[in-house]
């Protein structure tokens, strides 16, 4: 189980941590972590390459300030992580990542050990489904997005898993939603249990799901502005990409973070919308194939209900 924490006297701070089992809310005290010997990893970025507002460089730049490690998990592009990982400084760890975007509307964010095989299962899996909107959906079903990772030494987490609004952008609600298969949940090796753009009930909903169902938990802010770098973050004793993945995938790292108020989300939503402008009309298809039709079983059910 991922969720057996270590005492005080094994892992000092890992004892804060007891009430979630592993997952601490309030913002992250990132100085402490390293000096216990954590690396923190802010594992849900987005940049330039996609739909951020942050340059990679002011991003690496904000990492090595605050003391945050940080993945680059830009929308169905992986340019941003080559960028990352290739002008990092040495020792600064940055864990290659990518969220795709599935047909049916979950994001399932997967972090990779190299950037080559990031590079090689983008190249072969992800830029053959995309469409005219880079940052929406691709054509690829959930279930495909995690069958080109056979064979792959990868980590797939279910981003957001219920979240956004009224949109089947998490795997959980969309299992609800009956727009995809509970199935799906076995080949899937975590839940993000803070994303930084849910409210703090979806987090906790996450979290108690994650532990139902023996799945590991990563934290991740969500961050399109510089600003909104390193506020949640996985730790793990780890000195690096392979070391720090091992611990998640053994259900060896603590999440501590905090969500934004909803100012902080609508100022970011205010701040993005423009990098969707040139694809205004592949957007507006695109939510419209994935939303249309469950708007239309709601309608059904209600006049059933009401008939």
């Amino acid at each position: 189980m991922p969720y057996g924490m270590p005492t005080r006297d094994q892992h000092g701070m890992a004892a804060e941590f007891s009430r979630y089992g592993g997952v601490r809310f309030g913002p992250p005290d990132l100085r402490a972590l390293e000096e216990e010997g954590y690396t923190a990893v802010d594992m849900h970025v987005h940049t330039t390459h996609s739909d951020g507002l942050m340059h990679v460089k002011d991003a690496l730049a904000r990492g090595r300030r605050i003391g945050a490690a940080f993945a680059v998990t830009d929308h169905n592009t992986v340019t941003g992580a080559v960028e990352a990982v290739r002008t990092a400084e040495e020792g600064q760890v940055i864990v290659p990542g990518i969220e795709v975007s599935a047909a049916e509307g979950p994001h399932v964010l997967v972090y990779f050990y190299s950037i080559d095989d990031l590079v090689g299962y983008h190249r072969e899996v992800v830029a053959p489904a995309l469409q005219a909107s880079p940052y929406l959906a691709t054509t690829l079903p959930t279930e495909a997005i995690l069958t080109g990772l056979e064979g792959r030494d990868a980590i797939s987490v279910a981003a957001h898993p219920f979240g956004y609004l009224f949109l089947c952008r998490g795997v959980c609600k969309a299992i609800a939603a009956g727009e995809l298969a509970p199935g799906v949940l076995c080949r899937l090796d975590g839940l993000e249990g803070i994303c930084g753009g849910m409210t703090r009930s979806q987090n906790e909903r996450a979290i108690a799901f994650a532990d139902a169902h023996d799945l590991v938990l990563t934290g991740g802010t969500d961050a399109h502005l510089l600003s909104e770098l390193g506020r949640v973050v996985t730790a793990a004793r780890a000195d690096s990409v392979e070391e720090f993945l091992d611990a998640v995938r053994r259900g060896d790292a603590l999440v501590w973070g905090q969500e934004k108020n909803a100012l902080e989300k609508t100022l970011q939503a205010t701040a993005v919308l423009p990098r969707f402008a040139p694809y205004l009309g592949s957007s507006i298809g695109i939510h419209y194939r994935q939303n249309a039709p469950r708007a239309l079983r709601f309608l059904r059910r209600g006049r059933r209900r009401t008939g």
